[in-house]
């Protein structure tokens, strides 16, 4: 999940469906997903939801590995 998109590539590549990203996103305590910048696979397998914040930029998805076929969109 990215810039308020599920990126259907990305899912099927990580075999995850998007019940998973919501379900992790309520986990988070987040209550909707028009909060969310980004969901986020971590290297444990773990999912990190990042909130929008109004005019800053998310610096934490700089090192996120881009997936192919999402047009430099980070992996979710």
């Amino acid at each position: 999940y990215y810039q308020d998109d599920f990126i259907a590539s990305a899912l099927w590549a990580e075999r995850v469906v998007k019940d998973e990203i919501v379900a992790a996103v309520r986990q988070q305590g987040i209550v909707s997903m028009s909060e969310v910048a980004a969901v986020v696979i971590e290297t444990d397998g773990s999912f990190s939801a990042l909130k929008k914040r109004n005019g800053v930029e998310n610096s934490a998805l700089q090192e996120v590995r881009r997936m192919p076929g999402t047009g430099g969109s980070p992996q979710t």
